[in-house]
């Protein structure tokens, strides 16, 4: 078992449940030398409270920085689908407009940007610029002001276009 006692050190996942919390904290301490521990500690997260939105968002983290994009790909349309249903949003992401994402409650609409700016890094990493530049342009009309930073991904994409 690992027991965290700093907590400087702790990443702050919001309004979660305290078993959830310490089992994103595992995997967050352990995730650079044991990725497959700390997997199982975000997954075992997902299986025992589903709606816990920071969850999916360790996995697919996790899963694309070792390059598992399928993986990835899948926990973030899980996770976005998640959100979207939490937020009220319809089913097809290309059909939500700021106007309904602001009457939104907040946790998840944030979430549901996270994803989509998440997903279209996992499409642009995975070589699928064409996907990666739908999600950008939904963000842009979801989010004027770049709250989630999806510029940066769409800097990337512009660079690969060039």
């Amino acid at each position: 078992m690992i027991t965290l006692t700093d907590s400087e050190d702790l990443v702050d996942f919001g309004p979660i449940p305290p078993e959830i919390n310490r089992l994103l904290q595992q995997g967050v301490d352990i995730h650079p030398s044991d990725p497959a521990r700390a997997r199982a500690f975000f997954r075992t997260a997902i299986e025992l409270a589903p709606d816990v939105l920071p969850s999916y968002r360790c996995l697919f983290k996790l899963q694309n920085k070792l390059r598992d994009f399928e993986s990835a790909r899948e926990t973030a349309t899980s996770a976005l689908f998640r959100a979207r249903t939490q937020a009220g949003l319809d089913a097809d992401w290309r059909r939500w407009t700021l106007a309904q994402l602001t009457a939104a409650p907040e946790y998840p609409a944030r979430f549901v940007l996270m994803f989509l700016k998440a997903l279209a890094f996992i499409e642009l990493r995975d070589g699928h610029e064409d996907l990666a530049a739908a999600y950008l342009a939904q963000l842009e009309q979801l989010d004027p002001e770049d709250g989630v930073g999806a510029s940066v991904i769409a800097a990337l994409l512009a660079h690969r276009e060039a």
